[in-house]
């Protein structure tokens, strides 16, 4: 009965799983559903809105500064301080886990193992995107015919490459981890037993059975090892309490059969704290980063205790809702406000701001009066980061002036690199890039920097 049923909707599952915009959302409610199912069916389409749908799982995700600087990691867990600064073996040789390990290992991959960089060309064979007339599939053809071509530049210089690019986000600190990106999305069992409920007694007894309550989360197909729990993510992160640690919700054969093939979305209970624990997160292409390894996990959860239900997850940060400014579409003035508005946004800054004073809140060493203080400080930056990314929806623009360029810490170190790092033009009077980091790296006690992220 509930087969029979779902078929028959599935049309408008389609619909409602592809949906990535509000316009779109507010352009259909000018028909009613059985109307735009109408149509739907006259021209044999489902309505299709979304970026790229991924063409396979992710089996890794990286992790971003603001993330790594949250988190309660201890020196040993971050990395070991007896490891060498460069590796003449794999580092997954080393049976102990660390959080860059994830990301060391990929570098040595593109250039210190022969089996990988085989398979990195050879995959390309069967990879559906490529035309057949595609130059890299003429590569991996020729590397087919013949390893040791793979010695030659041309397949050298993309290796190195590739490992340039690892080794430039290992250090802006954007780590690999287990885990994947995926679209966020309420529980579509609750919608089909919604839907089911008016007609269908037996089917709504049935799909509600299925449901999800509390702080679990329904990710199909995922490439990465299921564990216990494992953090949902959104950026931008500024503070604690804005991340969930939730639990794999065990998939009933009609939510298997039916939701099964969505590996690129993952619902949660919109009935829970979760999506305003995401920073206020909604459902209209909202992309949420699944975090499986075992070890961020871990230090993740030292945050909250064992509790991970909605009663255990408070407080929260709770981005308020602005009400939208509203002008004449005629009025010139008006238009010009509002695109400079959108293209003059401060949320840079904003971060930035926050980061200096989480290092600081977060830091086990500095001293518990300062630590509270700039926690508060960096939990209302993370609210204003919200309403500044929200104001070029409602125009209203929040007033951070209180908390940009005026603060007493000490500048970090991390953003200090990272700006000389990202420099690629200089006044001719100026040191060059090399000099300046010389410089920066000579000027800094290292001995006593205790941020794990500052010393990445």
């Amino acid at each position: 009965m509930v087969s029979m049923w779902v078929d028959r909707s599935s049309i408008l599952m389609a619909i409602f799983l592809r949906l990535r915009s509000s316009v779109i959302c507010a352009v259909i409610s000018a028909f009613s559903w059985a109307e735009y199912l109408e149509r739907c069916r006259k021209y044999d389409h489902a309505l299709y809105i979304s970026g790229m749908d991924k063409a396979e799982a992710q089996n890794m995700t990286e992790l971003n500064y603001q993330f790594i600087n949250t988190a309660a990691i201890t020196d040993e867990e971050f990395r070991p301080a007896d490891l060498p600064e460069g590796w003449n073996h794999a580092p997954d040789w080393d049976y102990r886990k660390w959080l860059t390990k994830a990301t060391e290992q990929a570098y040595w991959d593109f250039l210190g193992n022969s089996n990988y960089q085989r398979d990195y060309f050879l995959s390309m064979l069967d990879d559906p995107e490529l035309d057949i007339t595609d130059r890299k599939r003429y590569r991996a053809e020729i590397l087919e015919k013949n390893l040791l071509f793979i010695n030659e530049p041309i397949y050298q210089n993309e290796l190195r490459d590739k490992a340039d690019s690892i080794l430039t986000k290992y250090q802006n600190a954007n780590l690999l981890a287990q885990g994947d990106n995926r679209y966020l999305s309420d529980d579509l069992m609750r919608l089909l037993a919604f839907l089911a409920k008016p007609v269908n007694k037996s089917a709504y007894d049935a799909l509600i059975a299925e449901t999800m309550s509390g702080a679990a989360f329904y990710a199909p197909q995922p490439a990465y090892a299921v564990q216990d729990t494992c953090i949902l993510l959104r950026n931008p992160h500024i503070a604690r309490n804005e991340e969930v640690i939730a639990k794999p919700f065990p998939a009933g054969p009609i939510r298997e059969k039916y939701l099964g093939h969505l590996h690129y979305v993952v619902m949660v209970d919109s009935r829970s704290l979760i999506p305003e624990r995401l920073g206020g997160a909604d459902y209209d292409g909202d992309m949420i980063k699944t975090i499986s390894d075992p070890l961020m996990n871990r230090c993740v959860a030292r945050n909250y205790g064992d509790n991970y239900e909605n009663e255990g997850n408070l407080p929260l940060l709770k981005i308020p809702a602005a009400e939208p400014i509203l002008a004449d579409a005629q009025d010139w003035k008006a238009r010009f406000e509002t695109v400079k508005a959108t293209f003059s946004s401060r949320v840079g800054q904003i971060s930035n701001s926050a980061l200096r004073r989480s290092i600081i809140a977060y830091d086990e060493n500095s001293t518990g009066e300062e630590r509270e203080q700039c926690r508060k400080e960096t939990e209302v930056l993370a609210i204003l980061t919200g309403l500044e990314i929200d104001s070029a929806k409602s125009g209203v623009k929040p007033d951070p002036s209180d908390y940009l360029g005026n603060h007493k810490s000490r500048r970090s170190l991390f953003l200090r690199f990272r700006n000389i790092s990202r420099k690629n033009e200089r006044k001719w009077y100026e040191p060059t890039k090399k000099k300046q980091l010389d410089d920066f790296f000579e000027s800094v006690d290292w001995e006593n920097v205790s941020s794990n992220l500052e010393k990445v």
